[in-house]
């Protein structure tokens, strides 16, 4: 006899748990859409543009653990690093965690995290935020060639140039740019000593 997978399809999002007691009778599968807000995820740095996409599949393993494999997409709303003009950025994360009541809480690593083997059902926001931090661009540009903001005046450089004049770095590292520019670079490197 095969246990079928039951589906469990909901607008929102079940407030981060998945009931233990189901996973008894068999897979679990849910499809929804998550709160958009950033206090829900603890991330005040968060932007979305439409609530976050979670589907995954949740199943019983042996010594008490829980797998949940799935996928979490959404379009995010960040400043552009060089312009500061907003972008929309699409993301994607695919995960795969095994919950485990063997596993201390500082051995989680690598998609492996602790369960307490009391649960009555299991907590996904913390992997899902850790992930999501993960899945963010360290630098986010609204375009390859964008110029930025002028240094001095502010001006977006993209739209037009600035009639700034640069003025020279400060005086103080004047003699190591003159090390440099004598054809002495090594002159400016740390030493090693081991």
């Amino acid at each position: 006899m095969t246990r079928q997978t039951r589906m469990a399809m909901n607008s929102g999002f079940p407030a981060g748990r998945v009931d233990l007691n189901e996973l008894r009778a068999g897979p679990v599968e849910w499809s929804g859409n998550l709160p958009a807000e950033p206090g829900a995820w603890g991330l005040d740095e968060l932007g979305v543009v439409d609530e976050p996409l979670l589907e995954f599949r949740a199943e019983a393993g042996g010594r008490g653990s829980v797998r949940v494999s799935g996928r979490l997409t959404a379009t995010l709303k960040l400043a552009c690093r060089r312009c500061l003009d907003e972008i929309e950025w699409p993301m994607e994360v695919v995960f795969d965690y095994r919950f485990d009541p063997a596993v201390q809480e500082w051995e989680e690593e690598g998609g492996v995290f602790t369960l307490d083997p009391n649960a009555a059902s299991l907590d996904l926001v913390r992997p899902l935020r850790e992930e999501w931090v993960l899945g963010m661009p360290d630098y986010p540009v609204c375009q390859e060639g964008c110029r930025g903001l002028c240094s001095v005046c502010g001006a977006d450089l993209n739209e037009s140039n600035c009639s700034c004049t640069r003025q020279p770095g400060d005086d103080r590292w004047a003699v190591l740019k003159q090390l440099v520019s004598d054809g002495q670079p090594e002159a400016a490197r740390p030493d090693n000593d081991d």
